[in-house]
């Protein structure tokens, strides 16, 4: 599944975005997407930290091969850890 960062995002329980007379759709989908993308950039973590240009390459070649796997009991391992984390940061 591709990401498009034009589709403009819904919340749960929040009303469809209706067009005013004269708008197109593309200029409300892209504003939108601005706000969308300015609000997803406040969230996000820097980048300007460790960054392999050439791993992140590797990784996007054995994707597009089909040769890359993911290692699903290193992610239930952090899963469970991160939970581990939070209930100690925050006991009942």
């Amino acid at each position: 599944m591709k990401i498009n960062q034009n589709t403009p995002l819904l919340k749960a329980g929040a009303p469809a975005q209706t067009l005013a007379p004269g708008k197109s759709s593309a200029v409300a989908g892209a504003s939108a997407a601005q706000a969308t993308a300015v609000a997803s950039q406040a969230k996000l973590p820097s980048t300007t930290g460790d960054f392999d240009a050439g791993r992140v390459a590797e990784i996007r070649e054995s994707i597009r091969t089909g040769r890359y796997q993911v290692d699903t009991a290193k992610i239930a391992d952090g899963l469970i850890t991160s939970v581990r984390e939070l209930i100690a940061k925050n006991p009942s």
